[in-house]
């Protein structure tokens, strides 16, 4: 009949549980497999209490005991009997603290109170025996009645599995679901979280979509209006006036390229002493020498003048063809209409001023800068959430992919318990 009542037992255990569901399906399991575990544990419990209080009682009286007049005992042994006696007492005492009845009966509490009370009894049966050797020969029947009373406790102990043994792969596979359900809904959590994380990043992608679209909208109707045109077209001439000024610039410094060593060379001279110029002449050197551009701005003939009297008077400042090539160079500069250069120069920079004025009235264009720096920003955290995306898409794959294997790691061992298989429902 014995196999009748296991498949009658493995029929009340539930074939379905979900996730939130495994800690009642963990205790219909275990009265299933278990079956008058409480009622047993209850007996067994207060025969184990009565025990302890027995135990007690008769610790006591073994602690009070006197040795008898008419037993005739040597010095030394009743000298180790007593000083025995006082350690196994002791030992009886602590043997009885740490027997705690439990208030619960499920498997587990059970097996955690039989195996912190068996270790008890195991380690005081250790510690015990020669003690116990020397304290019977003053007490041997106060010592017969507490180690009887040890030997109850034992036998109440064993009785008090009686329910669970031989179902010890049973009992691995209950400790084992908790753990892997507990895995699974730490898991289930981050899943969800990240779910919703992922909807909300896809959510805001979507706003931004919708953002930028306007942005291009509001951008193209600006470039269509008139006073775009018209900026674009002050923007055009205000780059060639630019592109005009600077070889403007190139050019007057082209002009002065031919006696630059020249140049360099009488001012090192001036600065040593071997030649004289006048302040005038001095700043007008420098200036060339910097920005020759800038040079024109003031009076340069008399440089150019002392240069070219330098150049004849010393024969060793330059060799001749250099020398022929740098006179040739002065007399042209010195033919040329520079302050023509000079007078381009400044309108070239009047009409630059006047069209960047032009253009920093054109309101259109301060509400371009800022319509394209919100579409370029937008554009940005748009790239930058797509990123977070799939990022978030990879770990979601990850994590469903680890609680799947747990899901089977549990199936595994939801029918170690069950003897059957058994369906998780995980979302």
């Amino acid at each position: 009949m014995k196999w009748l009542e296991r498949l009658f037992n493995k029929e009340k255990i539930p074939s379905t549980v979900t996730l939130d569901g495994i800690d009642a399906w963990l205790i219909a399991a275990s009265n299933s497999l278990f079956p008058g575990l409480d009622t047993n544990a209850d007996r067994v419990y207060r025969e184990i209490d009565a025990v302890r209080e027995a135990l007690l009682k008769k610790t006591s009286m073994l602690k009070n005991a006197v040795p008898q007049e008419d037993t005739p005992v040597p010095a030394q042994i009743r000298k180790l009997g007593l000083a025995n006696r006082d350690k196994m007492v002791k030992q009886l005492n602590s043997l009885a603290e740490k027997i705690v009845i439990p208030d619960r009966t499920d498997y587990k509490t059970v097996l955690s109170f039989y195996n912190s009370t068996i270790t008890s009894l195991e380690s005081f049966s250790g510690r015990s025996a020669k003690h116990a050797y020397y304290v019977r020969s003053l007490f041997p029947d106060e010592v017969n009645e507490v180690l009887a009373e040890v030997n109850h406790l034992k036998t109440a102990i064993k009785q008090l599995i009686a329910p669970i043994r031989g179902k010890k792969d049973r009992i691995m596979n209950l400790e084992q679901v908790p753990v892997i359900a507990s895995r699974m809904q730490d898991l289930k959590a981050k899943i969800v979280q990240e779910k919703a994380d992922l909807s909300e990043k896809k959510e805001a992608i979507s706003a931004l979509k919708s953002e930028i679209e306007e942005k291009k909208r509001r951008l193209s109707l600006i470039e269509k209006s008139e006073e775009w045109r018209r900026s674009e077209e002050l923007e055009k001439t205000l780059r060639t006036l630019e592109e005009e000024l600077d070889s403007l610039e190139t050019d007057a410094g082209q002009l002065f390229a031919p006696i630059n060593k020249v140049l360099t060379l009488l001012k090192k001279q001036d600065e040593t002493g071997r030649c004289n110029l006048s302040s005038e002449e001095r700043d007008a050197l420098s200036l060339i020498l910097e920005s020759p551009i800038n040079a024109l701005d003031g009076d340069i003939t008399n440089l150019l003048l002392s240069v070219k009297n330098a150049i004849n008077e010393d024969a060793t400042l330059l060799k001749d063809r250099k020398r022929d090539k740098s006179l040739k160079c002065i007399d042209q500069l010195l033919e040329t209409e520079l302050s023509a250069i000079k007078k381009r120069r400044e309108v070239l920079q009047s009409k630059i001023e006047r069209t960047k004025l032009e253009l920093s009235e054109i309101q259109i264009l301060k509400e371009h800068k800022e319509v394209n720096d919100s579409f370029i920003e937008s554009q940005r955290r748009q790239n930058s959430l797509q990123e977070e995306v799939e990022r978030s898409e990879r770990y979601l794959v990850s994590l469903e992919a680890e609680i799947n294997e747990q899901k089977i790691l549990l199936s595994k061992a939801l029918e170690g318990v069950a003897g059957k298989e058994v369906e998780v429902e995980v979302w």
